[in-house]
C-alpha cells in the first residue's frame, strides 16, 4: 500500500523519524517501521543523504516521508522527485503557508510544481503524473499559536492532505510551563481541535510523540498517523540500559 492507503485503514500508522544520516541502520530499521520520516529540519541528515536514505527505506520495506527543512519551493520538489510520498512541512503560521506550500508539492492545476519527477517515476506509478497529486501528501504542521489561531483557515486549503501536530514548538510558542506535556489542558485542547479539524475537511491527522505512553494515548484519539520518536532516541535509551547491565 501506498502512504494514502495505508492512512486510509482503520488502525493508525506508526512512523518513526531518522535524524542521522545512515543508510544501513534506515535500510533494517525499515524492516521493522511500516514507515519512515527523514528529518531535514532539525537532524544531520542534508540534501546529498536524501536519495540514498530513500533507496535504503525502500530496500527495508517501509513507506518514506519527509519533515521539511523550511517552507521552500526547491526542497519541496528535490524531495518529491526523489521519491518520498509525504512531505511535512513545518512552521505553517497561516493559510497562506500552506497555499504556498501545496503549490510547490501539487502539480497543475492545484500547483506550480515542475515536471521532472527523476527517480518517483520510475517507481511504482504507471503514470506518475496523473497520480502524484493525489498520492503524494502534504502534511501542515501545527506547532505554533498563530497556527492554532488560524487552524480553520489552514485546514481549509485546497489540496492540503493532512496536519500534523508539532508538540514541542507549540508548547514554546503557547508559554505553557512543559514542553510536549500531553497531559496539559491546554495542549490537549488543540490536539482536539486538530482532530475535529481534520474530520470536517476530510484531512488526515498526524501527531509526533517521544514517549510510548502518550502514543498510545494519541491513538486511543483517532489520529491516522502517530511518530514514536526518533531512532537517535530509541539508541540512546538502550545505550544507557546496556551500559547498566555491563558496568
Amino acid at each position: 500500500m501506498n502512504l494514502r492507503q495505508r492512512l486510509q485503514q482503520p488502525t493508525p500508522l506508526h512512523n518513526l523519524f531518522l535524524v542521522t544520516p545512515a543508510n544501513w541502520e534506515a535500510e533494517w530499521i525499515a524492516d521493522s517501521w511500516e514507515s519512515l520520516t527523514l528529518d531535514l529540519q532539525h537532524g544531520m541528515i542534508e540534501g546529498p543523504h536524501l536519495l540514498p536514505m530513500l533507496q535504503a527505506i525502500r530496500a527495508g520495506g517501509s513507506i518514506p516521508l519527509a519533515r521539511l527543512a523550511w517552507n521552500r519551493p526547491e526542497g519541496v520538489m528535490k524531495a518529491l522527485d526523489y521519491g518520498v510520498e509525504g512531505l511535512i512541512c513545518p512552521m505553517i503560521d497561516t493559510a497562506a503557508d500552506a497555499a504556498a506550500f501545496v503549490r510547490a508539492a501539487k502539480y497543475p492545476p492545484l500547483g506550480n510544481r515542475s515536471f521532472g519527477p527523476f527517480r518517483a517515476g520510475s517507481l511504482n506509478w504507471d503514470n506518475y503524473f496523473d497520480t502524484a497529486n493525489e498520492e503524494t501528501l502534504c502534511f501542515a504542521m501545527i506547532e505554533t499559536a498563530a497556527a492554532a489561531d488560524n487552524l480553520e483557515a489552514i485546514a481549509a486549503t485546497p489540496g492540503l492532505d493532512g496536519l500534523y501536530v508539532g508538540p514541542f514548538d507549540l508548547s514554546v510558542s503557547m508559554g505553557l510551563e512543559k514542553k510536549a506535556d500531553f497531559s496539559d489542558p491546554g495542549l490537549l485542547a488543540i490536539i482536539d481541535r486538530v482532530l475535529a479539524a481534520t474530520k470536517r475537511h476530510g484531512l488526515f491527522s498526524a501527531v509526533f510523540t517521544i514517549d510510548p505512553d502518550d502514543a498510545k494515548l494519541m491513538a486511543g484519539k483517532g489520529f491516522d498517523l502517530i511518530t514514536c520518536g526518533t531512532e537517535d532516541l530509541i539508541f540512546r535509551g538502550a545505550m544507557r540500559r546496556w551500559q547498566k547491565k555491563v558496568f
